[in-house]
């Protein structure tokens, strides 16, 4: 992939995480904001209602409808709530068992508040300490034989240390987001650069396997139409005499076929096209029809193959497909053995698994060819030798066998010469 489509495909993700991770943080940091603000003030309010409700149901507000009013100066207010009491100059009325020293500092700062207070208790600053605040006004019975006077009142919490809290809080807060901030920076470049990976891989692989592909339907097909153009040149040869020209280009349409046959299989593989369907099987049975025809042909290339079978037990597998990979492997295992080799199936059962090993005394292969022998067109032989035929394609496709088993498939060597591939598939 060019540099700048990966630089800027790069900063996409980036940015997106980045504003992703901002969303959520202040979601998260104000509904918790939010929720502890709405809390933190729960006790206060409270004892400010209880009081409110205590003097209601003593018929000492103003609208009250008890008539048994008693004066608000003889009620005595919960631990929480003090009670300020004002006369109709709204200067404060201090009891008289607050000290001396301390009257004349509450009627400086306790300054009456607007009855606008009255719908629900807030928050206000008097001085240097903060108070929630519910304005009422009272029916003043002191005075006897003069009427029902009015008096204003303050019912306050000091929540100076609630509030403090509160800033406390609200600093943490915003330290959690710059730091969660500064972390989310770096974790959102770290998983832009892990997402691009595995974008750059894949489309690497589409490449490597179009310029593959290409090269090797370029080769049978230059081939093909170099013989049939001199075969042009001589429109009065025969048949026979074109021969050789004819077998040649059969050999090259049917490694074509071959080729996009596996690519099909390929093609369909990663679209999900292709479905297992497993059945019952005798698995001697099935493995002796398969072995068979190698078994023959083996005997005119101065080959042995040989079958081992110890499953005592019927397996659920798909026949086409394992029948494909078995084919595959022992194939492989032929192609690239020399005179005098032994191929070996065997089949067991290994702590609740079905497991095949195609095992061979051939050329072997390299501790780096084990690394890619599953990739795609890949072929240890990087000439692409045409006498085996091989086109890259055909571990690619039994390794996508056992994986749609849910198997795994391994390769090792044999000893003292050779290969073997291990299918493990679950029961």
């Amino acid at each position: 992939m060019p540099n700048v489509i990966n630089k800027q495909q790069q900063i996409r993700g980036f940015l997106l995480l980045i504003v992703s991770f901002f969303v959520i943080f202040s979601v998260l940091g104000g509904v918790m904001f939010i929720s502890y603000t709405r809390t933190i003030f729960q006790n206060s309010d409270l004892a400010i209602n209880q009081q409110i409700k205590q003097f209601n149901l003593a018929g000492a507000l103003k609208d009250s409808e008890d008539s048994n009013r008693k004066s608000p100066m003889l009620l005595q207010s919960n631990t929480l709530a003090d009670v300020w009491v004002y006369d109709k100059n709204k200067k404060l009325i201090v009891d008289d068992h607050v000290p001396e020293p301390l009257q004349e500092i509450y009627r400086k700062q306790f300054k009456y508040r607007s009855p606008s207070l009255t719908d629900q208790p807030k928050t206000v600053k008097l001085g240097d300490n903060y108070y929630r605040v519910a304005t009422v006004e009272f029916i003043d019975n002191t005075h006897n034989n003069k009427g029902q006077l009015v008096k204003y009142g303050m019912i306050t919490v000091n929540v100076t240390d609630t509030i403090f809290n509160l800033n406390h809080f609200k600093k943490v807060i915003l330290w959690s987001f710059g730091m969660f901030g500064l972390l989310a920076l770096m974790v959102s470049y770290w998983i832009s650069l892990k997402n691009m990976k595995p974008i750059i891989k894949s489309w690497q692989q589409q490449q490597d396997f179009v310029n593959n592909a290409a090269h090797e339907l370029r080769t049978p097909m230059a081939v093909i139409q170099g013989k049939l153009e001199n075969m042009l040149t001589h429109p009065e040869s025969t048949v026979r005499e074109q021969s050789n020209a004819i077998i040649l280009s059969l050999s090259e349409i049917r490694r074509l076929t071959s080729l996009t046959n596996n690519m099909l299989t390929l093609a369909k593989s990663e679209s999900n096209m292709t479905r297992i369907e497993k059945e019952e099987t005798d698995v001697a049975q099935f493995l002796s029809c398969i072995i068979a025809p190698y078994q023959e042909m083996a005997e005119f290339d101065g080959k042995e193959v040989l079958l081992s079978v110890h499953v005592n037990q019927p397996v659920y597998i798909d026949q086409k497909r394992i029948h494909q990979l078995i084919v595959l492997l022992v194939d492989n295992a032929m192609k690239y053995s020399d005179t005098g080799a032994t191929v070996s199936v065997t089949a067991t059962i290994e702590k609740k698994k079905f497991v095949i090993s195609v095992s061979d005394t051939g050329q072997g292969i390299s501790d780096e060819a084990k690394k890619h022998i599953f990739d795609r067109f890949y072929r240890e032989d990087k000439t692409g030798s045409r006498e085996t035929g091989g086109t890259g394609l055909g571990l690619s496709i039994a390794e996508w066998i056992v994986r749609a088993h849910g198997g795994k498939i391994a390769v090792t060597d044999n000893e003292p010469k050779g290969t073997i591939f291990k299918i493990t598939l679950p029961l």
